[in-house]
């Protein structure tokens, strides 16, 4: 069987929907669609966005679904798991990542005017799951390793030892999210762009929003 080794990568970002918002006093309007973006997004209250916005309730629902779905599917590759074939464990890794985005902490500040723009800044408080449970991982990774040299899994399917390699990632993960902990917050600047009647921000300020969501791996590279 094949020793296992973790890849110390950057979860990839990709671009999360986010629709027009309208009407009302602007400022209070500017900053509470930010915050209902947000919380759309990565905790799946998508009530105030769809009044705020007049989205499609089940588009909003698959936005949040998505990014559950990203998720899942960044933390399979950072891992290096092998589990597009299962099914029920990847239903886990998805479950975990609705929990680990339910960990998000941020604010939206007031609007600020400069120029002929508003402009909002976005306080996170990055979730450092991925540091927080490095050594846990690393040992685990370590144990595992000599299972395997020690025939353990010799008989398995592939399948099955994939999957008895990924239950254990991924139960480590479920234990962390109990006691999350976070990276020094970051601040990021958004801007207004108002058309119309209608205002948003632009898909380049929330991809600084969701780069900032999970915390990049600090440490050293893993033993290959």
């Amino acid at each position: 069987m094949k020793r296992k080794k973790i890849f110390a990568v950057i979860l990839a970002c990709m671009v999360c929907l986010s629709f027009a918002a309208c009407g009302g006093k602007k400022t209070k309007k500017y900053q509470k669609y930010v915050n209902d973006l947000i919380t759309a997004n990565y905790l799946g209250a998508t009530d105030d966005y769809i009044e705020a916005t007049g989205a499609n309730k089940s588009d909003a629902e698959e936005m949040y679904e998505n990014n559950k779905l990203r998720l899942a599917g960044a933390l399979e590759s950072y891992y290096g798991l092998n589990i597009n074939s299962d099914d029920e464990l990847f239903d886990d890794l998805k479950e975990l990542a609705g929990i680990i985005y339910g960990a998000a902490k941020y604010s939206a500040g007031e609007p600020v005017k400069k120029g002929g723009s508003y402009q909002i800044d976005v306080t996170v408080y990055p979730i450092d799951i991925l540091n927080q449970t490095d050594e846990e991982v690393k040992a685990y990774v370590d144990s595992f390793n000599e299972r395997v040299s020690a025939g353990e899994f010799n008989n398995y399917e592939k399948e099955t030892y994939e999957h008895e390699f990924a239950e254990g990632i991924v139960d480590i993960l479920k234990t962390a999210v109990k006691d999350m902990k976070y990276a020094d917050p970051q601040t990021i600047t958004v801007t207004i762009i108002v058309e119309g009647d209608t205002f948003y921000i632009s898909n380049d300020d929330f991809i600084k929003i969701d780069d900032a969501m999970i915390a990049a791996y600090r440490g050293g590279e893993s033993d290959q």
